[in-house]
């Protein structure tokens, strides 16, 4: 895995606050590498940079299609050269198209791309200066590219320029976008947010969360008001790349917990997705409580019979239905159990669905929940196998929660806003009445105290603070 050093897409290389939720954007984008500059075009085209590690250190643009709620495979884009690394592209219309090019030296200008050919920005790219990250805003009828340069006339190391547009397309001579958005430190990657008027960039200046937090401020051009920090974007690593989509969700590139890495973590960036959740018309909590305690049963040695394995592949949906469907051969066994499959099986599954409706609504409204899942197994077998089946009986709740209503938690989930406790008990509180006899299939089977240790246990859902 590689180190980010490359400049074009930046040298150094938790989730928020209450109202949004940052989580690994969802397909087959991020990989042990470096992905940034991720640009949604419409509901499913979005460009991105990579770099890929090959003798060098090598960063092209991608394209993706996405499906579903899911990014496809990356492609190779046609704006790419073979002689210079290419990233970081902005759209004004199909026709005004720029991206950084740099060559081996890591000297870089920006790029105009019209009708299948590369044409440097001569009135921008200044020799012996960077200049990187455009993007295109527009302000009312006045088309602009904001850019990161070190050009002469700066704040700082690096700070963000603006060259305005004439009505032919013609890119005019950079201004500063000035000292209220740029400083003494370095401001990269900016973006101009038309939904809010604000634009966002990333600075390592000082008094910052981490390395590169996010920034704001509104205005236009190089009228801006006083710069705020986005601390619920922002965390102890680095935040950059910043991308609104629409009004409420949008993209970020991070080396933040979640990103992906070979041996060193924090080391490269991912593409995170954000979404800002509306405001809470109903902070209160539902009566999840009520209906806690709550037990979920399963039949001997599931799921995933004679394995060792902790996790499993299957929800609690499919053990629940292939345990359902044994009902007759268990009341062949011992009439005693008429009931257990009406009034504990099934009324318990349709309660599970119950709470978890009741878990996404406090999830919606803006809370952050710990569940805690206890798993046991009644003494047949020895007690490292049962501690190995509570797991996977645990971990088939999880995988149910996790595919419940399409995916509704994952996003959860992964923000951390639900977070899961996993308490696998195995055989150590089971019965000593129960039977752990295998020759005695009718005692250890299918009786019913042996039945009753088969379990998990919802034990609580709690509010974290």
């Amino acid at each position: 895995m590689k180190k980010i050093i490359f400049f074009l897409l930046f040298p150094f290389l938790f989730y928020g606050q209450d109202s949004v939720l940052v989580t690994p954007i969802q397909g087959r984008i991020n990989t042990n590498n470096a992905e940034l500059s991720f640009i949604q075009i419409n509901d499913t085209l979005a460009f991105f940079s990579a770099i890929n590690e090959t003798n060098r250190f090598q960063s092209s643009i991608y394209y993706s299609i996405k499906k579903g709620n899911k990014w496809g495979k990356r492609k190779y884009s046609k704006y790419n050269s073979d002689n210079f690394d290419t990233g970081d592209i902005t759209f004004l219309n199909e026709n005004n198209i720029v991206f950084t090019s740099c060559n081996s030296n890591s000297e870089c200008e920006l790029v105009s791309f019209q009708k299948g050919k590369y044409y440097t920005i001569k009135s921008i790219n200044s020799k012996g200066f960077k200049n990187t990250q455009a993007h295109f805003a527009q302000h009312n009828s006045q088309a602009v590219l904001y850019f990161v340069s070190d050009r002469e006339g700066g704040f700082g190391g690096l700070d963000i320029w603006m060259s305005m547009l004439d009505k032919d397309g013609n890119f005019g001579i950079p201004i500063n976008a000035g000292n209220k958005v740029n400083s003494m430190a370095d401001e990269i990657t900016p973006f101009f947010n038309t939904y809010d008027g604000h634009i966002y960039f990333s600075s390592n200046r000082k008094n910052g969360i981490g390395g590169f937090d996010i920034y704001k401020a509104e205005g236009k051009l190089n009228l801006w008001d006083k710069t705020k920090n986005v601390k619920e974007l922002n965390t102890l690593q680095d935040e950059m790349y910043l991308y609104f989509y629409n009004s409420n969700t949008g993209y970020l590139a991070s080396n933040r917990k979640g990103a992906k890495f070979e041996n060193t973590e924090y080391c490269c960036n991912d593409i995170f997705s954000f979404e800002y959740l509306p405001p809470m018309e109903d902070t209160s909590l539902s009566d999840i409580h009520s209906h806690l305690p709550l037990v979920l049963y399963f039949h001997n040695a599931e799921p995933d019979c004679c394995t060792m394995d902790t996790t499993t592949t299957k929800t609690y949906k499919d053990a629940y239905i292939s345990y359902f469907k044994m009902k007759d051969e268990y009341e062949q066994q011992n009439v005693n159990l008429s009931s257990f499959f009406e009034r504990e099986l099934q009324a318990n599954f349709n309660s599970l669905n119950i709470i978890l409706n009741m878990l996404l609504s406090d999830l919606v409204n803006g809370h952050k929940m710990n569940l805690q899942i206890k798993g046991f197994a009644s003494p047949l077998y020895n007690p490292a196998y049962n501690q190995a089946l509570s797991q996977r009986r645990i971990s088939s709740v999880i995988n149910y929660l996790q595919h419940y209503n399409n995916g509704v938690f994952t996003k959860y989930i992964q923000s951390q806003y639900l977070s899961i406790s996993e308490l696998p008990f195995g055989e150590s509180t089971s019965s000593e009445k129960v039977s752990d006899d295998p020759a005695d299939k009718v005692k250890s089977i299918y009786s019913l105290p042996a039945i009753l240790e088969r379990r998990i246990e919802i034990v609580d859902i709690k509010l974290v603070d």
